[in-house]
């Protein structure tokens, strides 16, 4: 058996090759996986937003000092939340039995090494419930914060949250610290922040790095947020003109030993496990304004030659 990555620790700082929308499936991805080393990845989005649902939030979030970037789940979210971890807790157990060759010897096991979570609450709040159901405490990661993301102490630390949520372990170091872009501020809060889209995508390359060396061999579940789409096109090396989340979607990925990650399901929708959804929280992707510079005279990432093709333009490199 190869042995375990060292963990690795990082802080994200700072010609186009032909549009490939295509990700690896894994029907394409060959050995017969006996005596191969598996990783693999559970990336979920959060579900239905509060403030979404329920827009005079914000003023009353603003007059009680709250921050707005910073909502919690509505009723419909917690719903999406336990819908979802009884569904991975279904699909972590097949992984098992496959591995194990068994068939309901091992009705109540599951095979997750460890799940991070997103520091913002509508994020911790979701994957409660799979923490619940899996037994696995959360693990508060920088490196799956949203965008925008505004580093430092605006929001609460992992011990300010344990008090709420006894489901987070506390003494969990970061993989990846976020850091401001030098003049960069967050439109909505107007706190110093990382730029988006383009610091955001080359941190979601830098984390997938991080996630690979650390993890290898292992079983993992992220939950992130919408724009985390960008973590899958990293594993994967394609466009994000195809990639779309769901709210509560599930993106699997896995791989065979240092070969290439390979689409396992893809989390565009949620339909399969997920009874409702609402029309504010819906399947998001990016979309090339988001990196387009032209208007406004702001960084979103064009400047560096940061687009949809991103990650394509990595692979031709390789």
């Amino acid at each position: 058996r190869i042995a375990n990555r060292k963990p690795q620790t990082a802080t994200a700082t700072s010609t186009k090759a032909p549009p490939s929308t295509m990700a690896p499936n894994i029907s394409e991805s060959s050995p017969d996986a006996g005596s191969n080393v598996i990783s693999r990845i559970y990336l979920i989005r959060h579900g239905d937003r509060f403030d979404y649902a329920n827009p005079s939030w914000l003023d009353s979030a603003r007059d009680n000092g709250a921050l707005i970037t910073d909502p919690p789940l509505s009723a419909l979210g917690h719903r999406q939340a336990m819908e979802t971890a009884d569904h991975l807790w279904k699909m972590t157990k097949n992984n098992d039995q496959e591995e194990n060759n068994t068939s309901n010897d091992h009705d109540n096991e599951h095979h997750v090494d460890q799940i991070l979570v997103s520091p913002y609450l509508r994020v911790i709040q979701t994957a409660c419930p799979t923490s619940n159901i899996l037994g696995i405490p959360l693990s508060i990661e920088n490196g799956l914060a949203e965008a925008h993301a505004t580093p430092g102490s605006v929001l609460p630390s992992p011990k300010e949250r344990f008090v709420y949520f006894p489901q987070i372990n506390p003494t969990h170091a970061s993989l990846l610290n976020v850091q401001p872009t030098p003049g960069y501020i967050c439109p909505k809060t107007g706190h110093p922040c990382e730029a988006f889209a383009g610091k955001y995508c080359q941190r979601m390359e830098q984390f997938a790095s991080c996630l690979e060396q650390t993890y290898f061999g292992k079983n993992i579940v992220l939950f992130s947020h919408a724009a985390s789409v960008a973590l899958v096109a990293a594993f994967l090396k394609c466009s994000l003109r195809s990639l779309k989340f769901a709210p509560c979607g599930i993106y699997h990925l896995q791989r065979i030993n240092d070969g290439p990650w390979a689409l396992v399901q893809n989390g565009e929708s949620n339909e399969e496990y997920v009874k409702e959804n609402s029309s504010t929280t819906y399947p998001w992707g990016f979309s090339e304004k988001h990196f387009d510079e032209d208007s406004g005279g702001h960084y979103f990432g064009s400047s560096d030659g940061i687009d949809l093709d991103y990650f394509v333009q990595k692979k031709s490199k390789m």
